[in-house]
């Protein structure tokens, strides 16, 4: 391993990996001791040595196993006793401050067990609150089943003007430090505006999403031949998408350079065309006779999306996006930002191609400046690549590798890493404690600088995430 530090990784991992296995030093009654209290107990404790030594009390306990911690986690964690019914948050989201929520808890919600989430993201000109309460009611009898979240938001579109911060995932972190949210089962909900906005965050926070339904809207950036969207749309490879569009939808979606590209029925049209072979998730359903403002929803097809599950551990990742707060992808994450960036202004454009239209030259401008991370794990060795991107952390789950064999990490065609790692039940309390995410725990983490210099993740040297960075 390379690193300036060998002996502290080293000393973590001793320790860790007698932690794992339940056999650390610990007084006899110690294994009699209640699990859910010393999780709860962990969640509440703001000393780091107090809370180390709560990590290794739970995990000496001799029914501690990785599956038991998400069962005591979601047990333990002291979300506030809500009753059922509409309420107003408000969630910070960095340096655009605060945005409002509407909440809708169905009859039934308790703060003891995980809730699906639905994520409305509203129409143009139709608030957040009513557009919770249509959500609601187009669930029908379902809604008992589900959160409603529906935020007042900004960004719906890659090319969005700044600020550029993470305020999606900023909501949703928000909102699930207030309702018992199941990670497992997000789903983003949106139509017209919001439609594009659940392209939006299924595609450049697909990490976070089990689903996405958009209705009277299209992809992120208008399809056609300048080719830019390919380079996104491989972002839901594990994210089922129900993209539905009226027959006679006309209004008018433009491309990069902002010039109309056809009616929004013309353009899922195409859209649809070009996705065959591409072996993605994404279901398109072009309503019959359908306008924008008067679409029947396709209930059965939204039902199926409400029941999916989230890919939590894909052995294979390909993720592209514009900045460093979208650099998430499953088990990767990039930290910092290298080289050029798309900022604002926009960059100069490249000398325009013999008959090359504006959004041609657009593509081919923007393209390179798109950040991206890859990566393919094949039984204990992992290779990534990444492009504007430095510091990145490869995390490993309860069944990512076999922890009794070495593992090596290749990150741009080096070896990074090559040894063991042990799994580190503190690491797994912390980042769960940072993400609100009780289903993708994280038990040791990689961390590969942007020269390649590696080092093994702890608690106390454990990154904020990268929306929060």
């Amino acid at each position: 391993m390379k690193s300036g530090t060998h002996w502290r990784p080293a000393f973590t991992l001793a320790v860790a990996a007698v932690l794992w296995r339940g056999v650390a030093a610990a007084p006899s009654s110690a294994v009699q001791e209640n699990p859910v209290s010393l999780v709860r107990a962990y969640w509440t404790e703001r000393d780091a040595v107090a809370q180390s030594a709560l990590a290794g009390r739970i995990a000496s306990l001799t029914d501690y196993r990785p599956s038991r911690l998400r069962e005591w986690l979601h047990d333990a964690v002291p979300f506030e006793d809500l009753a059922p019914g509409t309420r107003a948050i408000s969630v910070q989201a960095a340096a655009e401050g605060a945005r409002p929520v509407t909440l809708v808890l169905p009859e039934g919600y308790r703060r003891d067990r995980a809730w699906p989430l639905v994520y409305a993201l509203h129409p143009s000109g139709e608030p957040a609150d009513r557009w919770a309460e249509q959500v609601r009611r187009m669930l029908g009898a379902r809604a008992r089943e589900f959160v409603i979240a529906s935020p007042e938001y900004r960004q719906n579109y890659i090319a969005v003007r700044p600020p550029f911060v993470a305020e999606h995932a900023a909501i949703l972190d928000g909102v699930a430090r207030v309702v018992h949210v199941d990670a497992n089962r997000v789903y983003a909900f949106g139509y017209s505006k919001g439609g594009f906005a659940a392209w939006y965050v299924a595609l450049y926070f697909a990490d976070r999403f089990a689903g996405a339904v958009s209705i009277a809207a299209g992809f992120d950036v208008a399809p056609g031949a300048d080719g830019f969207w390919k380079h996104l749309v491989s972002n839901v490879a594990h994210v089922p998408v129900l993209n539905a569009w009226g027959e006679r939808d006309p209004l008018v979606i433009k491309d990069l350079a902002e010039q109309s590209t056809g009616t929004f029925a013309e353009s899922n049209r195409w859209f649809e065309q070009a996705l065959r072979g591409m072996a993605l998730p994404i279901t398109n359903i072009e309503v019959a006779g359908g306008v924008h403002n008067q679409l029947a929803s396709p209930r059965e097809a939204i039902f199926d999306i409400l029941t999916r599950r989230r890919a939590v551990d894909p052995p294979r990742v390909k993720h592209a996006f514009r900045h460093v707060h979208q650099a998430s992808s499953y088990w990767i994450e990039g930290l910092t930002w290298v080289g050029e960036a798309w900022g604002d202004p926009w960059p100069p454009r490249k000398a325009a191609e013999p008959g090359e239209s504006e959004a041609g030259v657009l593509a081919r401008t923007l393209e390179p400046l798109l950040g991206r991370l890859t990566g393919v794990r094949e039984g204990q060795v992992i290779r990534v690549t990444r492009r504007h991107i430095g510091d990145v952390v490869i995390w490993l789950g309860e069944r990512s590798i076999n922890w009794d064999q070495s593992v090596t990490l290749e990150c741009d065609g080096k070896v990074a890493f090559s040894g063991k790692v042990a799994p580190d039940v503190e690491l797994a309390l912390a980042r769960a404690k940072a993400t609100m995410d009780f289903e993708r725990l994280c038990f040791a983490g990689i961390r590969v600088s942007a020269s390649g210099e590696a080092s093994v993740v702890t608690a106390a040297t454990m990154p904020e995430p990268a929306w929060r960075r």
